[in-house]
């Protein structure tokens, strides 16, 4: 089985990983409470504000290095959640919800971009929660105009952005 088919089932295994994450009272539970030491320039990389997963250089180059020290994928994905999750967690602007989610979907980033190293700087992972209403909603406009779930998301957000 090619790694390029086992993504979802992997991104779904991380994401269940972190949904099961027992909240804190006054934040998140982060691996070893949040005080493990970081990875220099893999902290560094993450800790710029701003940049998503998938489009920020210096968490490639530290993926590429951290993957050249021998680690494996699923050790780069731990390491990174672990190390971004005291950053959002830090995040007074954010609720619990919006930190978790935000945690969901920066470990949905990472894995891409770990397990897809050559993929496109101009292509990222975008997750965001929906209904289950809406995800119907957006089912059936997508099979209306004959397109995937996916086609159809990505030419409503074009459109809607570009205003097209």
């Amino acid at each position: 089985m090619s790694i390029r088919s086992r993504l979802p089932s992997l991104a779904l295994a991380g994401l269940m990983v972190l949904a099961a994450w027992p909240a804190a009272a006054d934040g998140l539970a982060c691996p070893g409470n949040g005080k493990g030491a970081p990875d220099g320039p893999l902290f560094e990389a993450i800790a710029k504000p701003g940049a998503a997963a998938g489009s920020n250089p210096d968490l490639r180059v530290a993926v590429q290095r951290l993957r050249g020290e021998g680690l494996s994928n699923g050790a780069i994905i731990d390491h990174a959640v672990a190390s971004y999750c005291p950053v959002v967690d830090r995040d007074a602007s954010l609720t619990l919800p919006q930190k978790q989610s935000a945690l969901r979907s920066f470990a949905a980033q990472v894995t891409t971009l770990v397990y897809e190293p050559a993929q496109d700087a101009t292509r990222i992972l975008v997750t965001v929660p929906v209904s289950t209403a809406l995800s119907d909603q957006i089912d059936a406009a997508a099979a209306k105009a004959k397109q995937t779930r996916d086609a159809w998301i990505v030419k409503t957000l074009e459109a809607g952005v570009g205003g097209r």
